[in-house]
């Protein structure tokens, strides 16, 4: 089954503005007198639907009740279903299924690796179940195509467990949300409908998109076949690319440099099965240059973005951001929690006379040994201590610099902080490093970039088997640069060839 024939399918390549031109079509309607209630923006993520949202409501002075179909597609089934959250299974839920079936069930079902094998092997079980449900494909099936992941006896006696359990509990899970809307769901009256994020849809939410479509007048489906990375996880870009014969394409690109354009698009163009689009970089040159070690690289201004195939591949690079005292995130953390960061920076200020909080005051004592540190209690809440009040309740609490009184940071956490400290890193601000695997960092950008190319055995087999796959990972890797690009030459065979 088609999209309806006058549904408009938008193309945007990298940095091309498709979330944009979308918010910006949604102005239009409003301008021209839609009513907010008549729009539907529908799209993966929480936080695209909520920044419609809130350009909207800041433009035109709505309120989110009047926004009542800018929703992730679950929201909607859930909604139009009217369920509530005690029908949904939650993690008591999990907790008692892992009771009963003896397993240990995160609840996670994402990977930002890239495959499946990220995850713990009972959460794969719920994974490759679910996948088959969303894929409509039988169980069988979707376990041959996941290449010996989990064995098919325990995945069989899974899937009996969980529907028996929810089948008990009258639960429905996520995607059962989406099958129940598809069969007895209230498909809303709407005048005109978004879809953003198009190539990261499965089979059953595009399922639930031409439902929708049913009852829009106007239809605008937003995506990128060239940027679907997530087929693994049963995305169907295949059904985006043979709805796009008439689609319009974004060919201005606002972030990619020239350089980079000419390399991404050598990458992309090995895909066998995609939309041939033509789009244009900047006029900026930009850079693109092949480095044999990461370590080669002077990583000491600006904002850096180091990409990798797969997480245990940033581990080397971590450790040497580390080793060179350069603050950074990892996997959405800061290199160093906060609240070490703050205790070091409100202990110099205690040392040099200021007066800080009670709860500051409790921080800092977490990691200087003290005793009966519970003795802060004592304190009237609205107290701001000195160094001297503090030595009046703990007679043993010393006076030094913090690396010499931090006596409960480990060593290798007091060298990183003083090599930060020496660099002059600002370690209280979002740090300007961030190390990601290409799919946790997809729809992000830098000025920097830094692409890993060595890949696991596994994926590499994979790759061997369907380089589409990888080929798109890696043009997305490419197309976060904003001005250079930094290829790592690999140090083993197993690597992807660009």
């Amino acid at each position: 089954m088609t999209l309806p024939n006058h549904t408009q399918v938008i193309l945007g390549p990298p940095g091309t503005g498709k979330t944009t031109t979308l918010l910006e079509l949604i102005e239009k309607e409003l301008e021209s007198g839609t009513e907010p209630t008549n729009i539907g923006f529908f799209t993966f993520t929480r936080k695209a639907v909520n920044e419609g949202k809130e350009r909207a409501m800041t433009k035109f002075g709505i309120t989110n009740k009047e926004l009542p179909y800018f929703r992730t597609l679950h929201s909607l089934a859930f909604r139009q279903l009217g369920l509530t959250r005690e029908n949904v299974m939650g993690r008591e839920d999990i907790a008692e299924l892992n009771e009963k079936l003896n397993l240990k069930l995160t609840g996670r079902t994402q990977s930002e690796e890239g495959h499946l094998f990220a995850m713990t092997h009972d959460d794969r079980l719920a994974f490759i179940e679910n996948l088959a449900r969303m894929r409509y494909v039988s169980l069988e099936e979707q376990w041959h195509d996941v290449d010996e992941a989990v064995g098919w006896f325990e995945l069989e006696r899974y899937a009996r467990g969980l529907k028996l359990f929810k089948e008990d509990k009258l639960l429905v899970d996520y995607t059962d949300m989406l099958h129940k809307f598809l069969h007895e769901g209230t498909i809303p009256k709407l005048d005109v409908m978004f879809v953003d994020e198009a190539q990261d849809l499965s089979p059953i939410q595009w399922a639930v998109v031409r439902k929708l479509a049913e009852r829009a007048k106007r239809i605008y489906v937003a995506g990128d076949d060239d940027q679907a990375i997530y087929k693994w996880a049963g995305a169907d870009v295949d059904y985006l690319i043979s709805n796009s014969k008439n689609a319009m394409v974004l060919e201005q690109s606002y972030r990619i440099p020239a350089s980079v354009h000419e390399y991404a698009k050598k990458c992309i163009s090995q895909v066998s099965s995609r939309i041939h689009k033509t789009w244009h970089p900047r006029k900026q040159q930009g850079l693109v240059r092949w480095e044999p070690s990461i370590t080669l690289l002077n990583m000491e201004q600006g904002d850096w973005l180091v990409l990798a195939r797969t997480n245990y591949l940033l581990e080397e690079v971590d450790e040497y951001c580390r080793n060179e005292g350069w603050f950074f995130e990892v996997k959405g953390k800061t290199s160093l929690p906060e609240s070490k960061v703050r205790a070091v920076i409100n202990w110099e200020k205690l040392r040099k006379g200021a007066q800080i909080s009670l709860a500051e005051c409790a921080n800092i004592l977490k990691y200087i040994k003290v005793k009966d540190y519970k003795k802060l209690d004592l304190l009237e809440a609205s107290i701001k201590p000195s160094i001297d009040t503090l030595q009046e309740q703990f007679p043993d609490l010393p006076t030094g610099h913090w690396y010499d009184v931090f006596t409960l940071l480990r060593p290798k956490e007091i060298s990183y902080i003083r090599a930060m400290l020496r660099r002059g890193e600002k370690i209280t601000k979002q740090p300007r490093i961030r190390l990601s695997t290409i799919h946790a960092a997809k729809g992000g950008e830098a000025t920097n970039v830094v692409l890993l190319t060595d890949i696991t055995t596994r994926v590499y087999k994979n790759y061997q088997k369907n380089p589409d796959d990888e080929n798109r990972v890696f043009y997305v890797g490419m197309t976060r640069a904003k001005e250079n690009l930094y290829l790592i030459e690999p140090k083993t065979t197993r690597c992807f060839q660009i």
